[in-house]
């Protein structure tokens, strides 16, 4: 599967024994940004999040327990590969971190409870937080829900179109 330039997949190890596991899931060696922020997000089953998108921080992203559905929509002007669309699944069994740079748009369906951590190498700021419809078909994301629970924001944003010109001519780092 194609994903949008620079979102990268990276498989954890688990190390195991007779009480459970562990996971290193951040390590500054690994060549990521380094994260000033992080998040937990408890998600029932049903809940749909995004579409989300940021000019100012990455994501990175890894699922504790769970399932979901991400979608992926790239609107950097100078991208190469501007206005793709891609969904992947994912869950805690994989045990993978999702890093989503700026400028892709995101969206998570929770096909369980879900839990998961996020990083984020710059603060949250409410002006950072742009998004558009999540069932807009300009997205073309194929998603396994037809009327999933959204939180009020979601329901009310706007287009692809609308919040491509809300962007205009920025550029994404």
């Amino acid at each position: 599967m194609k994903l949008p330039h620079a979102v990268t997949l990276m498989p954890l190890q688990r190390h195991r024994d007779e009480c459970g596991w562990l996971a290193e899931i951040f390590r500054d060696d690994w060549g990521q940004a380094k994260p000033c922020q992080w998040n937990a997000t408890v998600s029932e089953a049903g809940v749909l999040r995004g579409m989300h998108v940021h000019r100012s921080h990455n994501d990175y992203l890894v699922i504790v327990q769970g399932l979901m559905t991400v979608g992926l929509y790239d609107i950097r002007p100078d991208s190469a590969t501007r206005d793709l669309s891609a969904s992947l699944e994912i869950g805690s069994d994989d045990l993978v971190a999702l890093r989503v740079p700026t400028g892709v748009i995101h969206g998570f369906y929770c096909h369980e409870p879900t839990i998961y951590i996020y990083a984020m190498n710059a603060h949250f700021h409410p002006d950072d937080e742009l998004g558009c419809f999540w069932a807009d078909p300009e997205l073309r994301i194929s998603w396994p829900c037809r009327d999933p629970v959204v939180s009020e924001r979601d329901r009310r944003a706007g287009s692809l179109a609308e919040l491509r010109e809300r962007l205009g001519s920025f550029t994404f780092a």
